[in-house]
């Protein structure tokens, strides 16, 4: 009796073993299903940037129309046109600035809000949360960018940089929050009886440990800002200061468009960005993934 209920048992859990192995297949099948969905907009203009303007007009997902003689007709083209070169120079300008802008005021504000536990310090933060809730009003912006000269020139670049820090800032703010409410505090004191100031001791033992969520943070700035038009179109909307994402509106008309080389412009300015996202992924996770647990 024993044998024959010791083998139900584990026929029982084989059974449950299998049914397990089986749902999980089905599951890991339906995500790569669902990838490759996501994937064909990507597909289709990736083949139809290489294709002539009479197959792209088409705008099917089919090889027909590519050859290298296309491929290097069409880039070379949106290069030139779209003046590709100093248009990645100002969106790497402003990406760059406004990226460390935020990422060191959000730190530092972050880390005075989590460590002065007082009601004053609550309201502060309450105050900056609340801007992720509320809408980018560019006209105002733009209104009071050009009363101190901010819209024009130089000052332009200065001013998105500034409007993309600010719009970006409390998200940042949010998600260090949350990162650094488990750093102890004892590593502050340590620091300030070894002699340290607050800047030194922030700069040299708690942003270092900050690595993970910053990877984090360092990504959704970098995307956020190059791949913007709003904020673009209203400031950097001049030949010489135009940021890449603009130079699509070159291949674009009211009554016709050039499907090959707007789909070119599209790959080669998405680019950098995909190259980046893809060799900082696994500490993009991290850095969620530790934010979470922390918060």
């Amino acid at each position: 009796m024993h044998l024959s209920d010791d083998s139900q048992k584990r026929g029982g859990a084989m059974r449950e073993k299998r049914k397990k192995k089986i749902k999980q297949a089905v599951f890991e099948t339906i995500g790569v299903l669902i990838s490759f969905l996501v994937l064909i907009p990507f597909l289709m203009v990736l083949v139809n940037s290489m294709k002539s303007k009479r197959q792209a007009n088409l705008l099917q997902l089919n090889l027909k129309g590519i050859s290298l003689g296309q491929i290097v007709e069409n880039y070379g083209t949106v290069i030139k046109e779209a003046r590709l070169v100093s248009s990645f120079l100002n969106s790497a300008i402003v990406t760059f600035c406004g990226s460390a802008l935020v990422l060191t005021f959000a730190s530092m504000a972050a880390f005075v809000v989590v460590r002065r536990k007082t009601k004053a310090m609550k309201a502060v933060n309450n105050f900056i949360v609340m801007g992720l809730t509320l809408p980018l009003a560019m006209v105002p912006v733009y209104f009071l960018l050009s009363k101190v000269h901010m819209t024009t020139g130089t000052g332009a670049v200065a001013g998105a940089i500034l409007v993309y820090a600010a719009s970006i800032f409390p998200f940042i703010f949010f998600i260090y929050t949350g990162f650094i409410k488990e750093i102890s505090g004892e590593i502050d004191e340590a620091a300030i009886i070894d002699g340290a100031s607050p800047l030194l001791m922030y700069f040299r033992i708690i942003f270092p440990l900050l690595k993970p969520v910053t990877i984090t943070a360092l990504m959704h700035c970098v995307m956020t800002i190059w791949n913007d038009f709003g904020i673009s179109l209203y400031l950097l909307n001049s030949a010489k200061r135009t940021m890449a994402v603009l130079t699509t509106y070159l291949f674009m008309g009211q009554k016709a468009s050039d499907w090959q080389l707007l789909f070119a412009d599209v790959v080669l300015v998405s680019m950098p960005i995909v190259i980046l996202y893809l060799c900082m992924q696994k500490y993009i996770v991290a850095g969620l993934s530790d934010g979470a647990v922390k918060g």
